[in-house]
């Protein structure tokens, strides 16, 4: 019996230690992720503020030339 116990025990720690190189390996994929992520925000930032502008320009030209000569 003991040495049944002692087999699965083996076998479980076996499996425990692929379980830690899959987390292991996975917080490294999640740290890409976030960098990526963090460097996309401020890119989005910058293209609102782009579309924004241009609209603005946009809608003043557009109010501005319909006052001109006809």
């Amino acid at each position: 019996m003991a040495s049944s116990i002692d087999k699965d025990i083996g076998r479980l720690e076996g499996r425990m230690v692929s379980v830690e190189t899959d987390i292991s390996s996975m917080k490294t994929d999640i740290r890409c992720i976030l960098k990526t992520l963090n460097e996309a925000r401020g890119g989005w930032k910058t293209l609102l503020l782009v579309a924004g502008v241009a609209g603005t320009m946009g809608a003043v030209a557009s109010k501005l030339l319909s006052f001109g000569p006809h």
